[in-house]
């Protein structure tokens, strides 16, 4: 994937902290949304000497990006000043790991430490995203709502995401799931996150 790329992911994952509405919303509006990616592009923003977060923080309001404009302005300044993340105007964040044979669990375990402001569940939405995952699955409030409703986990999201361990290991009894029957995680994942309406009222109509 290419620098900006990279960066555009890690943009999205601050913007759905708290709910992804705002940015899918913006992201129908495909000339707002590449004013959006424009403004806040590494190019951009590495020429910003001052008010550097005030600036951030003015674009995802004014773009309604994310209900947290200040807390999300303040950690991708925070990105922008991590050489682990951002050197030389280009996102490095993965460079290191190119060349490294290691597993998805590790990997996930690297960038975490990496981008402090990421908990699990980001990080693993992220890594299924750019294709760098297919055992991963992001426990978001639609997820863990299926799951709740329906499968009788009775689980608060807040308790899940917050909690690497529980996360985990609730991870790895949906992986089993998924092996019985013959797909990835992670496709799981996406069409939990992208036909979710539909899905509820087949496990509606059809099975209850």
């Amino acid at each position: 994937m290419k620098s900006e790329d990279i960066w555009e992911e890690i943009l999205i994952q601050f913007c759905v902290m708290g709910s992804a509405r705002p940015i899918e919303k913006l992201q129908v509006d495909t000339e707002r949304y590449n004013d959006f990616l424009e403004k806040l592009s590494i190019e951009t923003l590495s020429k910003i000497t001052s008010n550097r977060k005030e600036y951030i923080a003015k674009q995802l309001r004014e773009h309604k990006a994310t209900r947290f404009h200040n807390k999300n302005a303040e950690r991708i300044n925070n990105c922008l000043e991590n050489e682990e993340i951002i050197r030389d105007d280009k996102t490095v964040f993965l460079e290191d790991l190119k060349n490294r044979i290691i597993g998805e669990d590790q990997m996930r375990d690297v960038l975490l430490k990496k981008l402090s402001s990421f908990k699990i569940k980001s990080i693993s939405d992220f890594m299924i995203t750019i294709g760098a995952s297919r055992g991963f699955i992001a426990f978001d409030t639609r997820v863990v709502g299926l799951l709740n409703k329906y499968f009788g986990l009775n689980m608060k999201l807040e308790k899940i995401q917050s909690n690497e361990i529980l996360y985990k290991k609730l991870e790895g009894r949906l992986r089993d799931v998924c092996r019985e029957l013959g797909i990835e995680l992670s496709l799981l994942d996406r069409m939990l996150f992208r036909f979710n309406s539909a899905i509820e009222y087949i496990l509606e109509v059809e099975c209850f």
